[in-house]
């Protein structure tokens, strides 16, 4: 039987094809199996583009939503069913926090709950991570996991579109960019860009990209290429680009990649 399943806090979040009478006994299991999962939530369709929260309901186990989810010493407080959150993407925000230097001055176009934020900024006190999140709930525990994980004057958080928020306030600011959000990297990628101090540092992109069931690291190099040449085509983008670094994250769907992909910005030299 193939479930995906993913665990948050006590929640357990479980998507399949399978009937629901497979689907129950599979969740029966785990409840009795894992005694620190007390919750099961079903989704029931993909998660939403503009507020990122996916679509659960209520499956078995206790009815509480709201969790504390722990990684690398860092607690977020969420409700799954209102935000997005993946632990999934733990390695990866432990990833980029390792990468950042000494009183770096950060933006974080898309938030959430602020895990890649924090977790900067309890691995590096000095930086300063501007935390942007449109969805009000997203935004709402945010600031209670700044407080929690004593982030107050390390991670700034705001309320509203990255896009407006970032054209208006850090044009020219940024040593470093994160854009964790998939469904809008080709679209934040040239703002990323002039957000750059002197349209100069680290972009961490993530796309969601076609990579066929076969893939390999050479398919995924040259995807990933003709992915940023054609950003760079469409918006007229005149800076050096070069990549670093590119790493599948997690599987999507069959055939669907979530990818990190490193990108140092130099600004052209006349």
């Amino acid at each position: 039987m193939k479930v995906i399943s993913e665990q948050i806090g006590h929640i357990l979040i479980i998507r399949s094809n399978e009937d629901l009478c497979k689907l129950r006994n599979f969740a029966e299991e785990q409840l009795s199996k894992k005694k620190h999962i007390r919750t099961v939530l079903l989704q029931t369709n993909k998660v939403s583009k503009e507020e990122r929260v996916p679509s659960l309901r209520y499956f078995m186990g206790e009815k509480k939503f709201e969790t504390i989810h722990t990684e690398y010493g860092c607690k977020f407080y969420l409700n799954p069913a209102k935000v997005f959150f993946s632990p999934r993407l733990s390695f990866e925000r432990q990833r980029i926090a390792n990468e950042v230097n000494k009183n770096e001055k950060i933006i974080n176009f898309f938030s959430g709950v602020g895990p890649f934020s924090i977790c900067i900024a309890k691995k590096v006190p000095s930086s300063v991570i501007h935390s942007i999140e449109l969805n009000y709930a997203a935004y709402q525990y945010m600031i209670k996991n700044i407080e929690v994980n004593k982030c107050n004057n390390k991670v700034i958080p705001y309320l509203g579109d990255a896009l407006e928020i970032v054209k208006k306030q850090f044009i020219n600011y940024a040593d470093r960019i994160i854009l964790p959000l998939p469904m809008l990297a080709d679209k934040a990628l040239p703002l990323a860009i002039k957000s750059l101090s002197n349209e100069e540092g680290i972009i961490h992109w993530q796309i969601s990209e076609y990579v066929g069931k076969k893939e390999n690291k050479n398919d995924l190099g040259k995807i990933v290429r003709q992915r940023l040449e054609r950003v760079v085509k469409e918006s007229k983008l005149k800076n050096k680009i070069i990549i670093q670094l590119i790493r599948k994250i997690r599987s999507l769907s069959p055939n669907i990649a979530h990818i990190a992909v490193d990108l140092r910005v130099e600004k052209t030299k006349v």
